[in-house]
């Protein structure tokens, strides 16, 4: 999941991304070209804001954990980052996607016995409870093999919206 980050307690009362606008708020941003950066700035869009107007949009971080330690510090009120990285250290999350990713392996690696071993390890029980012990990540479809257009897919979704915030 990906999610607006705030202090624990949410002191600025912060509800959604139409808040990030609020004067009296501050903003950590991921840098150009990150699929946070394209996310949020996909999601500004949708509710016609302009991220000139929002208080630190400048202030750019490399790493989801970089957002939440800036956020931890008092640097910014919120940042757009992944549950992990709040949970990590127990700061408030406001969920605003769900994501799924696939690890795309081409045709001619298919029987190759580094990709045998690698998805005889994704599908442990281990591997998935240590990856949902992250917080923000679901193991349901992982090690679920796809195939489309001479590629494996593995955990094959699609990216999900967990509200309308702009209604």
């Amino acid at each position: 999941e990906q999610g607006l980050i705030m202090a624990p307690g949410n002191p600025k009362r912060i509800r959604d991304i139409r808040d990030l606008s609020r004067e009296d708020v501050s903003f950590i941003n991921r840098q150009s070209g990150s699929g946070t950066r394209i996310l949020l700035d996909y999601r500004l869009n949708q509710c016609n804001m302009d991220p000139q107007a929002i208080k630190g949009c400048e202030n750019e971080e490399f790493t989801h954990m970089s957002v939440a330690v800036a956020v931890l510090s008092g640097t910014a009120d919120v940042g757009l980052g992944i549950y992990a990285a709040a949970k990590a250290l127990n700061l408030d999350f406001i969920p605003v996607v769900t994501e799924q990713y696939d690890l795309v392996i081409p045709e001619e690696h298919f029987e190759s016995e580094n990709i045998r071993i690698l998805i005889e390890a994704i599908n442990t029980g281990r591997f998935k409870k240590r990856v949902e012990a992250l917080g923000g990540y679901s193991t349901e479809k992982t090690g679920c093999l796809m195939f489309d257009a001479g590629c494996l897919m593995l955990d094959a979704g699609c990216l999900m919206f967990d509200q309308n915030i702009c209604s």
